[in-house]
């Protein structure tokens, strides 16, 4: 299983977060696949989304450029987390997949462990197609709270010198006149 359950401590966020940070990654997602992501640039979305087959989707509300390389800033921290959650979340907002097509995903390379039964033994083997459902989207959710509160701090920073650097245009222009 990923790993990055273990550092979400099972923590989800409140549907009002949840829907503001599902927003911005939805928009995000299809900027992304849009390739308006710059190839020339070192980032690991980019060389994902290189290794994947495209399907022609309509179109999607997207981010603008300055809010999709903030994102990814704070994306890309994810990869080096968990590589599994990266995934499922490009998956998932980049290329529109459903929950089905994730967990079999995740199902895909998902490795055998021990497990406990119905009878309460254990046995060494793959899971299944619902666990492997479940914990996707337990991974997801887990992914998603680590990504809030760095996103949400990015575009509280980002705004916050933007008033500034207006405030002191503002300054200036009262000086001279």
């Amino acid at each position: 299983m990923s790993s990055i359950k273990s550092i979400s401590d099972g923590l989800v966020l409140d549907k009002e977060r949840e829907a503001w940070l599902q927003n911005w990654l939805s928009k995000f997602g299809a900027w992304v696949y849009s390739g308006r992501l710059e190839k020339r640039q070192s980032s690991i979305i980019a060389e994902f989304m290189a290794t994947v087959e495209r399907r022609d989707y309509p179109e999607r509300e997207m981010c603008s450029d300055d809010d999709g390389m903030l994102i990814t800033k704070v994306v890309d921290k994810i990869y080096h987390i968990d590589r599994i959650a990266f995934t499922l979340l490009l998956l998932r907002y980049a290329f529109g997949s459903s929950d089905r097509a994730i967990a079999r995903y995740y199902y895909g390379i998902a490795k055998p462990r021990q497990m406990v039964r119905r009878n309460r033994t254990v046995e060494y083997r793959q899971p299944s197609m619902s666990t492997c459902r479940r914990e996707a989207k337990e991974i997801i959710s887990y992914a998603e709270y680590l990504i809030y509160p760095h996103l949400y701090d990015a575009f509280k920073n980002r705004d916050n010198e933007w008033k500034m650097k207006n405030n002191s245009k503002n300054m200036l222009t009262s000086l001279i006149q």
